[in-house]
């Protein structure tokens, strides 16, 4: 009974898998074809924006490019040392980050994450998510897709 049961789970598990592998590979094909022929955009500047709606201190972290209006938002709060993740994307990731074009995402987040002596911090890991999301939400925006179609497994609201 129980490796019946062990089969099927695996099954499922295989074709969601499938499923978002497949999703995943449509969005980029999709932000292929949106951006054809032009070149890729490059990181002009990262902008650290702090708010505090109904007394809950955010972080977020807007990643511009060099191309007219093509921006993105990112979440970087980390409530504990919300004051500390501003010096950590103006000081550090700002930079580094700096002229980098923003299609290679995975790419800018393992360099982040490994140019640094205080790996797997909450500050820093915060500091590049919220880079990490803003690079996301451009690729989004390349693509013309809505926002919650924008995740890397293709996930949306229903």
């Amino acid at each position: 009974m129980s490796m019946k049961r062990r089969n099927f789970l695996r099954s499922i598990a295989g074709t969601a898998v499938f499923g978002a592998t497949t999703r995943h590979l449509q969005a980029q094909e999709q932000v292929a074809r949106a951006t054809h022929g032009m070149p890729s955009p490059r990181i002009k500047d990262i902008s650290v924006i702090e708010c505090q709606p109904n007394g809950v201190r955010l972080t977020v972290v807007k990643v511009t490019t060099d191309q007219d209006g093509l921006y993105g938002y990112g979440c970087a709060t980390f409530t504990q040392r919300a004051d500390l993740v501003r010096p950590a994307v103006e000081k550090y990731l700002k930079p580094f980050l700096l002229g980098k074009t923003t299609d290679r995402i995975e790419d800018i987040w393992q360099s982040c994450y490994d140019s640094s002596y205080w790996k797997n911090g909450p500050v820093l890991n915060n500091a590049i998510s919220g880079v990490d999301e803003a690079l996301w939400d451009i690729k989004g925006r390349q693509a013309g897709m809505p926002v919650l179609q924008r995740s890397l497994g293709g996930f949306t609201a229903a």
